[in-house]
């Protein structure tokens, strides 16, 4: 997780820029990947240690079998809220492709899927966009992808790309210049020249998302030139990967960071999606109803096949379901035994004016709106 992420060699063109987080900051590189801006950036642990959750997608065969294993069998049978039906359409729908982070990246599976939805959907993709000055012409699409493991951030990029340029190829054989060929494309203002390398911006940054580092800035600080930016946030499946710390130093609610983090990216009129396994009290319990606070609507956590109400899983799977998640606890791949759908509502609320929750089997789906601002 200590390890630089690799440049992306090909033709496009390669930056090398410092861009150092505020406080405690490491070197930073800048790389190329389907146009530029590449960067990864490096902090220092928090007090708790959170290595073990995601050294295991340092691994090759997890990697590989991760899609398969953990998004189709265990989100299925283990955890009773499958990928197809419940979480995919879910990332989808808060998914925001004009300025999006994704933190805890896995294998980059749900954030491509939503990519190459958009694409398929927007086949004439721009125009590119320009600044006040009109002088230089902006990505439409921007990408930021966070995480402690420098190989799943290497995986989730290499998928990114594989769907825009799987998108570049099949544009080129039937529009010429989607995605810009190199060709003009008259949009808006006079005609653009789009090519392929400037339609999508990938950044990814290694961090620690509970590194009270990245969000407790003096007044005046950036976010590492990410504050208030984003138009959506994505946290699926991380936070049962988080260790919870002992009750006397905040137990289950030291991985609320991670919502203060999301509401520091977020734009005022962001949105944060995300979905995490809850502990042993859920693994015999069906599905509760959508808990909503806050004043105005939300971005909708409660669609189509996510507001059903599940029947008891039978003793069989509730042994399995027992039996994995313990092993897991033990092991620190995940720290969620004791997690409730309370202590991460009240995280939420703390952040966010307008939230929404449903438990879906083991799984807490939550939505977010209007982040909170502190004076700093």
């Amino acid at each position: 997780m200590n390890s630089p992420a690799e440049n992306t060699s090909g033709t496009d063109a390669v930056h090398s820029a410092s861009k150092p987080l505020p406080l405690r900051p490491t070197a930073a590189t800048a790389t190329a990947v389907t146009i530029p801006d590449n960067s990864t950036t490096h902090t220092s642990a928090p007090q708790i240690n959170t290595k073990s959750g995601a050294s295991i997608y340092s691994k090759p065969l997890m990697l590989t079998a991760y899609d398969k294993y953990v998004l189709g069998f265990s989100m299925t049978h283990l955890w009773r809220c499958p990928s197809k039906t419940i979480l995919i359409p879910l990332f989808r729908q808060n998914f925001r492709a004009e300025k999006h982070v994704d933190i805890g990246v896995g294998t980059g599976f749900f954030i491509g899927d939503a990519l190459a939805e958009r694409l398929a959907k927007d086949e004439d993709l721009m125009p590119l966009e320009r600044d006040q000055d009109s002088k230089l012409a902006q990505p439409k699409i921007e990408i930021t992808l966070m995480d402690l493991n420098a190989v799943a951030l290497e995986k989730a990029k290499g998928r990114i790309m594989g769907v825009v340029n799987k998108h570049k190829a099949r544009a080129a054989g039937g529009h010429g210049n989607v995605l810009g060929s190199g060709k003009q494309s008259g949009h808006g203002h006079g005609a653009n020249v789009a090519s392929t390398s400037q339609t999508v911006n990938v950044t990814t940054i290694q961090a620690d998302v509970l590194d009270e580092s990245l969000v407790l800035l003096p007044k005046g600080s950036k976010l590492s030139g990410l504050s208030k930016q984003f138009k959506s946030v994505s946290m699926f499946n991380l936070l049962h990967c988080l260790p919870a710390a002992p009750e006397a130093q905040g137990g289950q609610e030291i991985k609320n960071r991670a919502f203060k983090l999301a509401a520091a990216c977020l734009a005022d009129d962001g949105v944060l999606v995300g979905c995490t396994i809850l502990g042993r009290k859920y693994i015999a319990n069906p599905s509760r109803p959508s808990s909503s606070g806050g004043t105005g609507s939300g971005s909708g956590v409660v669609k189509k096949g996510v507001g059903r109400t599940s029947k008891k899983p039978s003793i069989l799977k509730r042994g399995m379901t027992w039996t994995v998640m313990k092993w897991y606890n033990a092991t620190g791949v995940f720290g969620n035994w004791a997690d409730e759908r309370e202590g991460f509502e009240k995280g939420l609320r703390e952040n966010f004016e307008v939230v929404e929750t449903h438990v879906e089997g083991c799984m807490l789906l939550f939505n977010a709106a209007r982040p909170k601002r502190s004076e700093l």
